[in-house]
């Protein structure tokens, strides 16, 4: 009987411990996950696993993918609470200790439930979550939805994460591929045609209009969805231009002519309605405009004024006696009532600017004001007005260095007009570092950094004393860089300059803007937002709004900054 007693005590104390054993390791089988990971359509490397159909991806690893987001968030462990802390809107800070495992595929990996706390800026949130190799695991929607960032499947195992947009902007969809068009804190020798436009239609909406094998054009209401798409074959192989003036649209158009065929047509000024129905074109030919390659090392822009059209560009002319091919403006004057050329495009034009490497217009009543980035004849950044016969010039920015040296230390980002004065924002570097200007090289230039400067000169006395010259934001000698400025005219007397700050290796920072009075001097403190991205897209002034688009990854985001009554 004895006997007996001890065998029964003995198996249900072997049962109970089997039991608890059973209670404490609520381990699950884990398989790495098939999906790949886009972050703000970017894919990112990082390993995720399939636990009980569902799957879970390391904490650590999306902290780090949304750092430098509006999402971003940092993760602790306090040991002495037992808990795992997120706090957002901080970035992310990495351990040290912190390491990459490598997981096969073809292997079965242990998942245990987390017993830890999970705080969210110190409120406690509810999330399964498991642990391998002492890592956490979540799933990404739960992440999401508490963080917050969005989670959207695709169809192929896809799995496509977004950051949250800042307060003014809108991500949009697209009905075409966009390529990356933001600026950076590069100062490139030479422009190239405005690929990215954005126009206001005349029923409110907007559309954007890019030059991407073919033109494209997308159609957004005001509160930036996708209304409607068209997209028009390049009726040449080069795109030049595009502008948008009072009554139509127009494109510009190019081919080489490296066999300098005095026959060739070289450029074709297409002209559009505003749905983008062609109506008729213009063509200039390689003998009468000197021409092998169109549109070359410039950016081409374009002005109207009544039936008058100025297309000013660049172009490589015909080989000249030194066995060379050079590269100057081309200023092209269209009368658009009858579609033809009424100036003279020779090697020599009177508005003559070899090199040229960025060009902007206006008008000015019924004169066209035209600037340029010169490096040789002259080496500055010169304005000319005048009417395709004769023009008034004026060096608003004079250039140190031998002729013809591309390297030159400045970069403009926009010309304007206000009702007393035209406006220059453009950035330089401090030239008296420079020992010697080369195509290539500044030498004795230690760091390419530029202050932003806004160049001013009345309308009505073109003269160089009467240019003024005002630093905007000054980055020299600091551990920031800015980007290109641009100039948006508000009113006539109201401008404004935007930039984009930098680090020193080059992260995007602040999107940074002034107001201007219409001489070019601020009338306030130099403003900051956070998560803004500038590109390459001239913005435009839409129900007393700045806008712009800008494009990464394959993503289309509207910014918006609202303007005080």
């Amino acid at each position: 009987m004895r006997k007996t007693m001890i065998l029964l005590l003995a198996l249900v104390l072997m049962m109970t411990a089997q039991g608890a054993s059973a209670s404490a390791d609520h381990s699950a089988a884990a398989k790495v996950s098939s999906n790949r990971i886009y972050m703000d359509g970017q894919f990112m490397d990082a390993t995720g696993f399939t636990i009980a159909g569902n799957n879970y991806f390391r904490l650590r690893d999306i902290a780090e993918m949304f750092s430098v987001t509006t999402s971003r968030f940092n993760v602790t462990w306090n040991g002495g609470s037992n808990s795992v802390e997120l706090v957002t809107g901080e970035p992310y800070e990495k351990p040290e200790t912190d390491q990459d495992i490598y997981y096969s595929s073809y292997s079965t990996y242990s998942a245990k439930p987390s017993a830890s706390r999970i705080l969210i800026d110190g409120q406690a949130v509810s999330m399964t979550a498991y642990v391998i190799d002492g890592s956490t695991y979540f799933k990404l929607r739960d992440l999401g939805a508490n963080v917050p960032f969005d989670v959207k499947l695709g169809e192929f195992n896809e799995i496509y994460l977004y950051s949250q947009t800042p307060q003014n902007a809108y991500r949009a969809e697209m009905a075409y591929d966009a390529n990356f068009n933001r600026v950076s804190s590069d100062y490139p020798r030479w422009q190239s045609p405005v690929e990215s436009n954005l126009i206001r239609n005349a029923d409110g909406t907007v559309s954007v209009i890019e030059a991407n094998e073919g033109l494209t054009i997308e159609t957004y209401d005001a509160s930036y969805r996708l209304l409607a798409k068209k997209k028009l074959e390049l009726e040449l192989p080069l795109f030049g231009a595009f502008y948008s003036g009072e009554k139509y649209n127009y494109v510009a158009y190019g081919q080489e002519n490296r066999e300098e065929n005095d026959d060739k047509e070289v450029i074709r000024i297409v002209r559009y309605d505003k749905n983008f129905a062609r109506i008729d074109s213009v063509s200039v030919r390689g003998g009468e405009s000197f021409t092998t390659v169109p549109f070359d090392a410039g950016s081409g822009r374009m002005a109207e004024s009544g039936n008058t059209l100025v297309f000013h560009t660049a172009r490589e002319r015909y080989t000249t006696e030194d066995g060379k091919n050079h590269q100057s403006q081309l200023t092209i004057l269209v009368d658009t009532s009858t579609m033809t050329v009424t100036n003279d495009l020779g090697r020599f034009q009177e508005n003559h600017v070899s090199h040229s490497f960025d060009q902007y217009a206006l008008f000015d009543g019924s004169e066209h004001v035209l600037l340029d980035h010169g490096d040789a004849y002259p080496r500055s950044i010169v304005l000319s007005k005048g009417t395709g016969s004769s023009y008034v010039t004026l060096d608003l920015f004079d250039i140190p260095g031998a002729i013809g040296a591309n390297m030159t230390g400045v970069s403009v980002g926009g010309f304007g007009m206000s009702s007393a004065d035209y406006l220059v924002a453009m950035n330089s570097i401090d030239h008296s570092k420079v020992s010697e200007y080369t195509s290539f090289d500044m030498v004795g230039l230690e760091k390419d950094q530029r202050d932003v400067i806004l160049v001013s000169v009345p309308r009505n006395n073109l003269t160089t004393s009467a240019i003024r010259q005002t630093t905007i934001a000054k980055y020299i000698g600091t551990d920031k860089y800015a980007s290109i400025p641009k100039l948006v005219k508000l009113d006539d007397d109201k401008l404004m300059v935007l930039w984009q700050e930098f680090d020193a290796q080059q992260n995007r920072g602040d999107l940074k803007y002034v107001l201007v009075d219409g001489e070019g001097q601020p009338t306030g403190n130099v403003q900051s937002i956070e998560n803004f991205a500038l590109s390459e897209c001239q913005p435009i002034v839409v129900d007393n709004k700045v806008i712009w688009y800008a494009q990464e990854n394959g993503m289309r985001t509207f910014y918006s900054i609202p303007l005080s009554a």
